[in-house]
Order: structure tokens, then C-alpha cells, then sequence
């Protein structure tokens, strides 16, 4: 059974070692890619020459990059000004930035897959992406990346675990997971009423703010996924003492402990936390009710920091990793900081373009490196690698309370619940919106997820 690794972020240090020996070179057997013809050959050497031809005739290497988001320069201003920085300051090389919805990208990402015609780099989730790379559909980047020690060391702890098969890396984290709940201070203390620390606080405060006209936690629970906190608590009752048995089939989603968790979420629904119409609202409109203030508490994540910070109430905006269980199981402080889904490139790059790969690799260092951590604070968000510069309180408050958050000596998993059991995320999401939603009790969205864990494959076969 898995323990639970955790770690203290940056407040730790750790010198992460890799050795190279014995990453896999060539593709699975039972994979979807075949060998190439005597002519598909050919027509590979002769692309690459040309690739050289029109390096060495100084025209620019061009790289695919393509993003899980349409809209990237309003929602992800970070890689979109990493990616202008990079190629400015790179004029033999362009990188092409694509987008598309999250659900498109991870379907058009698939089907690349079956067609070898992936991107160079590209946003996967991580359950995708080790199937991906075990199919050989992805590159080995551990030579570039682990072989450069100062680079490795610049990364947070655990950062570059994620995506590590055996010796082998095939991506680095895109974001970390940082989730929880915001809160909106002033109407805590215009109730006269302390940010909660147990579950049994934030029920009372719920109750007040809601005999004041305030919606206690803003939710939307028609987009699934929009249950960020919830994986938090879940920590807090037993999660990874369970989900190894689960998958090794010794266990079961029905246990006791699972069983608190999902009766914590009744409870929180049938007090009447969120809105009434949350069944019908996304997470947009939840996320805008809370910008607004009419709600209280928002569940999201570090994403939002940017948006916050534009509020009239920025100064009264902090960020709570939610409340300790009295009933819960093991630690109770317990955060969650861990690494996200990864960027990759594609084994095809590697393999038939030498100065596309090489490109990819300087953009990756670039986009980790300095200037870009440098890029990735200064639009407000959280950056997997390490940085010591200041903050400016007064100029970001919502950001500085982030960071400060980020930097405390709360415990996190090494790996977020959903990104544990990769593709089967979305059923677990369902689990939980669904006993939120009153569609399951707490005893049938356990069994909904022992059945589907069979049906979708995630139970491995003794």
C-alpha cells in the first residue's frame, strides 16, 4: 500500500538524483505506432534534411506548441508571454502557440496519438500522458532535463516526480495544484465571524451568513470538475490509505473512512452552503458570484488570483486550505500543492526532427528558467520552480497571500487525488457533485465508483 509521501514546499530542500540507465529507446509492442516503409523512411531523412537546410539557410525552426486552453492570452497570460519572450529573444526559432477547449485538446491529443501527427509540445493529462508514453507515443527527456543539475535543482520539491516512469522523465508539470477555498474577509467580519478552522466552525458560519442574505460558499456543479477543495478533505479522511488497495483490487471505495468524506459533503449540502441553483451553474458563474460578493467562500485555486486581484474588496480576499475533521483520518493540515498535469514532446519530434527536439529542449529551459519564473510571478501566478523575490503586499494582496499560503509548513500529497487515479478522474468528479447535487447518498456514490472502477478498467486484474 502506498505511504503518504509528503512534503514541506520550499521551506525543505532536496537534491533530486536520477539515474539515466535503462530508459526504454524504442516503442511498446502492443502500441499503435508501426515501423516505417523503406519510402516513409526516405521522406523522414528527407524532412529532416531540409530542416537543416533551413537552419543552416537561416530561416527559423518552427515548434508546435498547442495548449488545453482557447483563449490563451486572456486565460493562461503567463505561457502566452513566455512564448512572445521566448521567441524574441530566440530568432532561430518560432514557437507557434495553439489552443483549443480543454475537452477538445485532450480528444484531438488522442486521436494525434493514433495518427503520429502529435504537436511538438503539447498539454496532457496526466493519466493520458503515461499511457501515452508507455505506448512510445511520447519523448524520453531525461537526458536534458535530469542531466542538468542546477536546472533540476531549481524546480520545487517533488515537482519532477510526476511524470517520471522508472528512470525515464516524459514531462514536466504545466502548473501546481494549488486548491482550496478563497474567502472574502470583510463579510466574515461584518458578521461578526472568524475565518473557521474546523468543519464544525464553518457549519456555524454558514448559518449566520446565511440568516444575513450571503451565500455561504459559492459552487457550481454543473461543470464536475469544479470540486477542488473537496480533494483536500478527502486527504483528510484516508484517501491514500485506500486508493492503493482500491486499484490493486484488496479494497473498495465503500469503506468506512470514504464514508465520513461523503457524509461530509451531505452535511455541507444539506445545510445549505451554496447556491440554490447551483445544479444549474458553472464554475464561471460561481467564480463571478463570489468576485462580486454575494458569496462568502469560493472553492477554487490559484488560477483565480489574477481575476481577484482586479476586485474592489483585493485587500480583504484570502486563501484557506478548508477545515480539520474532528472524526478525520491522520493529519489534518494538510494543503495541497502537488504537481499538475504535464507538458511533453512527442517521440516523433525526437526521433525524425533532431533541431525541433533541441528547440523544444531550450524552450522548456526557458520556460522553467529565470526569465520565465520571472514571467509566470509577474502575471500572478504560482510557479513550479523556486523563487526568493518579494512581493509587493499593497500593489498584489490577493497574490501575496497566495505565496504566503503556498509558503507555510502545511503537509501536501505529492500527488492530487485526481491526478491519482488519472483517467478516472472525471468519474470520481461525478462521485462528488453527485452527493452535492442529492443524486447519490454518500453509500451510492461510493458503489457507483467500486462499479465503474471495474467497468473502467482502473481496478487491476490479480
Amino acid at each position: 500500500m502506498m505511504k503518504r509521501r509528503i512534503f514541506t514546499l520550499i521551506l525543505c530542500t532536496s537534491i533530486f538524483t536520477a539515474s539515466l540507465s535503462g530508459c526504454a529507446k524504442e516503442k511498446n509492442d502492443n502500441n499503435h505506432i508501426t515501423e516505417p516503409t523503406a519510402n516513409e523512411s526516405s521522406e523522414s531523412q528527407g524532412q529532416a534534411a531540409q530542416t537543416t537546410s533551413q537552419k543552416e539557410n537561416g530561416e527559423k525552426v518552427k515548434i508546435i506548441f498547442s495548449e488545453h486552453l482557447a483563449d490563451i492570452k486572456s486565460n493562461a497570460p503567463q505561457v502566452y508571454n513566455i512564448v512572445q519572450a521566448f521567441n524574441a529573444a530566440n530568432p532561430d526559432i518560432e514557437v507557434v502557440l495553439e489552443g483549443q477547449a480543454s475537452d477538445e485538446h485532450t480528444t484531438q491529443m488522442k486521436l494525434a496519438a493514433q495518427t503520429n501527427s502529435l504537436p511538438d509540445i503539447f498539454y496532457l493529462l496526466s493519466g493520458d500522458a503515461k499511457e501515452m508514453a508507455d505506448a512510445g507515443y511520447l519523448a524520453d527527456i531525461s537526458e536534458d532535463i535530469l542531466n542538468d543539475q542546477e536546472f533540476v535543482d531549481s524546480f520545487l520539491p517533488g515537482m519532477l516526480e510526476s511524470m517520471k516512469i522508472g528512470d525515464c522523465l516524459y514531462g514536466i508539470p504545466a502548473e501546481m495544484f494549488v486548491n482550496g477555498i478563497w474567502y472574502n474577509k470583510a463579510l466574515f467580519d461584518q458578521n461578526n465571524l472568524s475565518i473557521p478552522v474546523t468543519f464544525d466552525d464553518m457549519l456555524n458560519c454558514a448559518q449566520v451568513l446565511k440568516e444575513n442574505g450571503i451565500i455561504p460558499m459559492a459552487r457550481g456543479t454543473k461543470d464536475v470538475f469544479s470540486c477542488w477543495a473537496t480533494w483536500t478533505m478527502h486527504c483528510r479522511y484516508g484517501f491514500y490509505d485506500h486508493i492503493d488497495g482500491i486499484i490493486n483490487g484488496t479494497d473498495k471505495w465503500n469503506n468506512p473512512d470514504y464514508k465520513k468524506f461523503y457524509q461530509m459533503i451531505e452535511k455541507m449540502a444539506k445545510a445549505e452552503m451554496f447556491p440554490e441553483n447551483m445544479i444549474t451553474m458553472g464554475y464561471d458563474e460561481a467564480q463571478q458570484m463570489f468576485a462580486s460578493g454575494q458569496a462568502a467562500m469560493f472553492d477554487s485555486g490559484v488560477w483565480d488570483t489574477a481575476q481577484f486581484e482586479q476586485s474592489d474588496f483585493a485587500d480583504s480576499i484570502g486563501f484557506w486550505w478548508g477545515p480539520q475533521f474532528s472524526d478525520g483520518i491522520g493529519n489534518q493540515k494538510i494543503s495541497m500543492k502537488a504537481p499538475s498535469h504535464p507538458y511533453c514532446i512527442s517521440a516523433k519530434t525526437k526521433e525524425e526532427s533532431p533541431e525541433k527536439y533541441e528547440a523544444c529542449i531550450r524552450f522548456l529551459k526557458f520556460y522553467y528558467g529565470k526569465e520565465g519564473t520571472q514571467i509566470i510571478v509577474d502575471s500572478n501566478c504560482v510557479p513550479v520552480t523556486k523563487y526568493d523575490g518579494e512581493i509587493d503586499q499593497e500593489q498584489f494582496p490577493v497574490y501575496a497571500n497566495i505565496m504566503a499560503a503556498i509558503n507555510d509548513d502545511w503537509e501536501s500529497p505529492l500527488i492530487c487525488p485526481n491526478v491519482y487515479v488519472g483517467t478516472f478522474e472525471t468519474t470520481y468528479f461525478e462521485s462528488i457533485t453527485g452527493v452535492l447535487n442529492g443524486v447519490y447518498t454518500p453509500e451510492e456514490a461510493m458503489d457507483f465508483l467500486d462499479e465503474q472502477s471495474e467497468i473502467q478498467g482502473l481496478v487491476k486484474k490479480q
